[in-house]
């Protein structure tokens, strides 16, 4: 034969071109052989599934070694593994994009196969073992069209790249445009009956059977750019950390952009997170702060997101409790203020209050206060008989009884409270045979046995607690130990002495009686006395200040009973005459040294008016010119109330007369009347008259019209 040089050289590589080679296992001396390219192809290939004579995959445990420069190795310590079977995989939704869409097609012998789509970007193909869908026999549920879809995966169907035209169901490439996808086929079972082309499912879901494709990289991993882990969760150490500890270390910052990122502590207990702006903690745990803590800004406590509906504010130096309406308490080092919905205080201050000094040096808590500091002034406070009401100096109180007869009921051990008392402990006995204690009364004579009991509960009252009973009809069982029984739901009386000269006791209404004034001088500290108003209701006697004596003393004084705004004058002389009186608008001076006079309220003027109103009693209105008709409202009616009205709607504004066709009409209030009906047309459009208010039945007349 010729040197194989001399050949020529075959440009077109076919399978069928022939190779020249030696059969190993041939003893004959026609052991040379002709091979063609398709059977080589077809022994590396093997049979694709137990059999590959020329492996193309590295065998688990064992590690790729790669010459380096001539001189060293480096090993991949990294292995590609197949993680446990996932349930309720969802590939699309409204939400959520795996990087695929998903197409439901048949072929023409009615056989339906699932298209993945796989856009190339990693989130899909690297994910899954597309082979393992079949062997799992993977189910799926997907919504298409509108109608829902559930199949079983029954066959991969692997790409056949060497053929121009594959199978409809063939994984392949999918040119769209310039971009280039990859189609995974897979022939499936479906339980319901499809007959349409390829749809795409907006919604799709593995119910079972997918198998997700995890890397495990063995040794010290050093990432020297970003680390980019779009799905699934990073685990650093094991379930035992005491034991087998592993750290993150971290010398930058960790970036958590959008409501989907959380630091997650414990089982699930406490949740850290965010919504794109704020910082979010969550869960049923607790977040306890042992450590020094300091807080740049106010610190707010509020149970729900609704703005302004009760909250409280931890600010610098004070703490701020906000009521539902905005008002609020302020508690600062100097005491609590109280204050309204902008923070403009509505009272005194409230500051702390220390009695009983054991000298003028010093002050402890007694308990019960019998000296009280005000400033740097010292008060004894007198010992009450009752010893229910709480007092300052000059006060004492009376107490009161049930508003009808009642029966004693049960006795119990508590603690005062503002809206009742905190239940302690039950007495023993628990209750007394019947008393019966009439209307009103404060006091009750009883018998000798009763009082030996009560006497002996009353004697044992433990320290800062008091004694109370309840009315036999109340029977509902007593709260736990510190819980505050209402005195809204039930009448609490407390019993403030026993009496073993007649065998009585005294008790009061808790929350009820009277607080009594019980002194003969009264020094007011300035030269102003404010009045808020003046009594609406005839008064003989009236309150005046003298600042040459600071004495408050009273002098005859008649009001009217519908007196407005009144001031009056004394002229600064020591008899305290009244030179005049002022209401509103009116100004009656009187005649001389005890002159009388008859006051009436005034008027005050109301506007010209040219459009819809209401009006108001007791002023007085001009109606003027109007180019439409226009309706006017009386005020709710009192009697004795007044308006006056001159009607100038026919002069215009130079004043020249001309009878307008438009015409003012007035209305009263509701259902009230107006001479007895229901409106009142102005048509004479130059009068001038009042309204009074008389009673329901005639309603406004009319009074002096001109």
């Amino acid at each position: 034969m010729a040197r194989i040089s001399t050949y020529t050289i075959d440009s077109t590589v076919e399978g069928s071109d022939k190779l020249l080679g030696t059969d190993a296992n041939s003893s004959s001396a026609l052991a040379t052989k002709n091979y063609t390219i398709d059977s080589l192809k077809t022994y590396i290939i093997g049979d694709g599934n137990t059999v590959n004579n020329i492996p193309d995959s590295v065998p688990l445990g064992f590690f790729l070694s790669v010459n380096r420069e001539g001189t060293a190795y480096e090993k991949a310590l990294v292995r590609t593994l197949k993680s446990s079977l996932l349930t309720n995989v969802v590939l699309k939704s409204s939400t959520v994009n795996t990087g695929a869409d998903i197409y439901l097609n048949t072929l023409g012998t009615g056989q339906v196969f699932l298209i993945i789509r796989d856009y190339n970007d990693g989130q899909f193909a690297l994910d899954y073992d597309l082979n393992d869908f079949a062997t799992n026999s993977a189910t799926f549920t997907g919504v298409l069209g509108g109608a829902t879809y559930t199949g079983t995966v029954t066959s991969y169907n692997p790409p056949t790249f060497t053929s121009v035209s594959p199978a409809a169901n063939d994984s392949k490439y999918t040119v769209n445009g310039s971009n280039k996808y990859t189609d995974w086929c897979f022939n499936v079972t479906l339980n319901e009956s499809y007959t349409g082309g390829q749809v795409a499912f907006t919604e799709f879901t593995f119910s079972t059977g997918a198998q997700r494709i995890e890397t495990q990289a063995i040794g010290s991993l050093k990432v020297t750019r970003d680390l980019v882990i779009d799905k699934g969760d990073v685990t650093i150490g094991t379930a035992s950390p005491d034991t087998d500890p592993r750290n993150l270390n971290m010398h930058g910052a960790i970036n958590m952009g959008d409501a989907e990122s959380t630091i997650v502590f414990g089982s699930n207990s406490v949740t850290m997170g965010t919504d794109g702006t704020d910082l979010l903690i969550s869960g049923t745990g607790k977040n306890i702060i042992s450590n020094n803590t300091r807080f740049t800004q106010d610190v707010v406590r509020d149970s729900n997101t609704t703005t302004n509906d009760g909250r409280t504010i931890m600010g610098q130096n004070t703490v701020t409790a906000i009521a539902a309406d905005g008002s609020r308490a302020v508690l600062s080092a100097t005491g609590i203020s109280l204050q309204n919905s902008v923070g403009t205080p509505t009272g005194a201050q409230i500051a702390a209050v220390e009695g009983n000094p054991t000298d003028l040096s010093g002050l402890v808590n007694q308990g019960t206060l019998t000296k009280l500091q005000v400033g740097a002034n010292y008060y004894t406070l007198p010992e009450l008989n009752s010893g229910v009401a709480a007092i300052l100096p000059g006060l004492s109180e009376s107490l009161a009884g049930p508003s009808g007869a009642i029966t004693m009921g049960r006795m119990f051990y508590g603690t005062r409270q503002s809206n009742g008392a905190l239940f302690q402990a039950v007495t023993s006995p628990a209750s007394v045979a019947g008393i019966s204690i009439v209307s009103g009364a404060t006091s009750v004579i009883i018998s000798a046995s009763n009082f030996a009991s009560i006497n002996t509960v009353f004697g044992a009252i433990p320290t800062n607690q008091s004694l109370y009973f309840v009315e036999s009809t109340y029977t509902t069982a007593f709260p736990a130990q510190g819980q505050l029984i209402n005195d809204t739901s039930v009448n609490i009386y407390q019993i403030v002495t026993t009496n073993d000269t007649n065998d009585s006791f005294t008790f009061g209404l808790q929350g009820s009686g009277t607080i009594t004034i019980n002194t003969s001088e009264f020094d007011i500290g300035s030269e102003i006395i404010k009045f808020n108003a003046i009594p609406q209701a005839s008064k003989s006697n009236y309150l005046y200040y003298d600042p040459s004596t600071k004495a408050v003393s009273h002098n005859p004084l008649n009001v009217l009973g519908s007196a407005n705004g009144a001031n009056y004058d004394f002229g600064g002389n020591t008899d305290v005459p009244v030179t005049s009186i002022d209401f509103n608008n009116l100004i009656v001076t009187a005649a001389g040294a005890n002159g009388a006079a008859v006051l009436k309220q005034g008027y005050e003027y109301g506007g010209a008016l040219t459009n819809n109103g209401t009006a108001v009693a007791w002023k007085y209105y001009i109606l003027s010119n109007i180019t439409a008709d226009k309706v006017l409202t009386l005020p709710a009616g009192v009697a004795g109330d007044s308006i006056k009205f001159t009607n100038l709607s026919a002069f215009d504004s130079n004043g020249a007369y001309s009878q307008s066709s438009f015409v003012w009409t007035i209305n009263p209030n509701g259902s009230e009347k107006i001479m007895r009906t229901t409106s009142l047309v102005l048509d004479e459009q130059t009068s001038s008259f009042e309204l009074f208010y008389t009673d329901a039945t005639n309603g406004w007349v009319i009074n002096g019209i001109s």
